[in-house]
């Protein structure tokens, strides 16, 4: 099985609003619904599950009938406090409903406000995991990186050629990611920061598909802005 999952568990406080920011529009129409349809008309994944705060959960069944979605296609679960305790929700709800995860259960796990995300990175991400465990799009960095320790000062400048710029969606062996969180410590679950890490601290190798300068994260006003200017250029093509 091929599964999908949209972490939607924040509360937006980057964006000083009253909406959680996969609430926020872009054109008229919320960015968590532009993301499902996106993963939806893909028609590659068997199931997409969506892991929401359950004061929204009644909210985002409103704004999918509104948008005439495919309910029965569209599973919701609860989502945790950090982004930790929502992939381990959704992977619960994955292997309780459907059974435990086998050889060829996949997941790739989406962020809620990245609506631009490609056919191409998805597709590019399944079938990496036919070769490895656990995959990532990236983007190769192109500014000049500083490392600072503390305050402004510069202590060096990492050679940029080998740093990447880590995206959504986070692509997994379903079983791999089972075991890694049985596995952490609580004290490794104190420093993960994002979705990939928490197979690298079991010293599972993470690999790269690329990424896309369009699969931007809407996590400020500026993004909204270009999130607009993205919408008006699909439009247009």
């Amino acid at each position: 099985m091929k599964y999908a999952a949209i972490l939607a568990g924040g509360t937006g406080k980057r964006m000083s609003s009253a909406l959680p920011k996969q609430f926020l529009e872009l054109q008229g129409e919320a960015i968590i619904i532009r993301t499902i349809r996106r993963i939806l008309s893909s028609a590659l994944f068997d199931k997409l599950v969506i892991a929401i705060h359950p004061e929204w959960k009644s909210y985002l069944e409103e704004l999918i009938a509104k948008a005439a979605l495919p309910a029965a296609d569209i599973l919701i679960t609860e989502g945790g406090k950090e982004r930790l305790d929502s992939i381990r929700n959704t992977t619960g709800f994955i292997t309780r409903t459907f059974g435990p995860a086998g050889e060829k259960d996949y997941i790739v796990i989406f962020d809620a406000v990245r609506p631009f995300v490609s056919r191409q990175i998805m597709q590019d991400s399944l079938e990496a995991l036919t070769r490895h465990e656990a995959v990532v799009a990236a983007l190769p960095a192109v500014d000049t990186m500083l490392w600072i320790e503390e305050g402004t000062r510069v202590d060096s400048m990492p050679q940029r050629s080998k740093l990447f710029h880590g995206q959504a969606p986070d692509s997994f062996r379903l079983g791999t990611l089972c075991k890694a969180l049985a596995a952490l410590t609580p004290e490794e679950e104190q420093i993960i920061t994002g979705t990939a890490q928490i197979c690298m601290l079991k010293g599972i190798d993470i690999h790269t598909i690329p990424g896309d300068p369009k699969n931007i994260k809407v996590t400020t006003p500026f993004d909204i802005q270009l999130g607009e200017v993205l919408c008006q250029l699909e439009n247009q093509s």
